[in-house]
């Protein structure tokens, strides 16, 4: 059978499984038997399994997250539901996670969807620069734009479960930069159209690179400056490499965890109602531990030698202008579907 119609199988429950190893005793004979029972008992153990891969290393907060949310789920359906979450990129590359999950290759994920704006502006609403720049404007904005998102990931075959947001975005570079002229040319690691585009308007070099590759590019000179909430910066032990940070407050750029859309619908009432529930509560946890990472980030990055900066006017005056300017761009890509999301949210202010 095609690995794409895995979604289409009925799903066996672990009564089945038994019944299957009973009737089918006899035919098998007693030489069989053994590797039968080891086949229902794993069955029982493991029930239906669900593989969730994640971009970020396993002790990043993220993938710790959705270990966690897993674990819950597993415990919640007495193991009917495995959750098996696959990090740094093991099983898919960040980029290619949303399509995994859509055609059934990987059953949940988590990414960022602003990564995927260039499939609808409205996926990049959490990374245009400057509009929501605080957890409290973030979760705005998220409440705002979530019926939207829900719309759009089910045309897609998703069902969007809950987001986690990252600490504020700011920038580090390889020098001191005293003026915007500083930057002009420098390579730079993007991760969205957001980040690609700002490094332009910046006059720097965007280069896509995922995580997993972060070490091996500053290593070789390939990345000399990047936006970030600082915590790939940590987990990469990059701070030889861009001891300069900048504290722009750009963004809070959100993960976001979905799954299989069929395989979402073929769940029972009860088990969606219970995975929704782990999923508000790891939502708020992910927020708690973005808050709480923000602080820490500076802390340990300044104990490894990194420079903790505040912009000053000119840089300030700089990202005013790029952030204004990104602005009307998205706008006019997102239409007038954009445009109310925008003023609804700005309303809320």
């Amino acid at each position: 059978m095609d690995n794409n119609d895995k979604s289409k199988q009925p799903s066996i429950s672990v009564t089945s499984h038994r019944k299957m190893a009973t009737s089918s005793v006899h035919a098998l004979g007693k030489a069989s038997v053994a590797a039968l029972l080891a086949l229902t008992v794993c069955g029982a153990a493991y029930g239906e399994v669900w593989d969730l891969p994640s971009p970020q290393p396993a002790d990043n907060y993220i993938t710790e997250n959705v270990t966690w949310f897993a674990g819950q789920v597993r415990e919640a359906t007495d193991g009917e539901l495995d959750i098996r979450v696959h990090p740094s990129g093991s099983l898919f590359s960040g980029d290619q996670i949303k399509r995994a999950v859509q055609r059934d290759q990987a059953q949940i994920g988590v990414h960022v969807l602003s990564a995927h704006q260039n499939e609808n502006p409205i996926f990049g609403i959490d990374s245009v620069p400057f509009l929501a720049n605080s957890f409290e404007e973030s979760a705005r904005l998220w409440d705002v734009t979530r019926p939207v998102l829900d719309e759009l990931m089910a045309e897609q075959n998703l069902q969007l479960l809950y987001h986690i947001p990252w600490p504020p975005q700011g920038l580090f570079f390889d020098r001191e930069i005293q003026s915007p002229e500083d930057a002009e040319g420098l390579k730079f690691r993007a991760y969205n159209t957001a980040t690609a585009r700002f490094a332009e308007l910046m006059g720097m070099t965007p280069t896509l690179i995922e995580e997993a590759e972060l070490s091996q590019a500053a290593a070789t000179g390939m990345v000399q400056s990047l936006i970030s909430s600082g915590d790939p910066v940590y987990n990469h032990q990059l701070w030889d490499y861009l001891p300069q940070f900048y504290d722009a407050k750009a963004w809070l750029v959100l993960s976001h965890v979905f799954v299989n859309k069929e395989r979402w619908d073929a769940l029972d009432e009860d088990t969606r109602q219970q995975i929704l529930a782990i999923a508000e509560e790891a939502e708020q946890r992910g927020e708690e531990g973005a808050r709480a990472l923000t602080d820490d980030l500076k802390t340990q990055l300044s104990d490894k030698g990194v420079a903790i900066h505040q912009p000053d006017e000119a840089l300030q005056a700089e990202f005013k202008r790029i952030g204004e300017a990104m602005q009307e761009e998205w706008l006019e890509k997102a239409g007038e579907q954009g445009q109310q999301l925008v003023e609804e949210y700005r309303a809320m202010q």
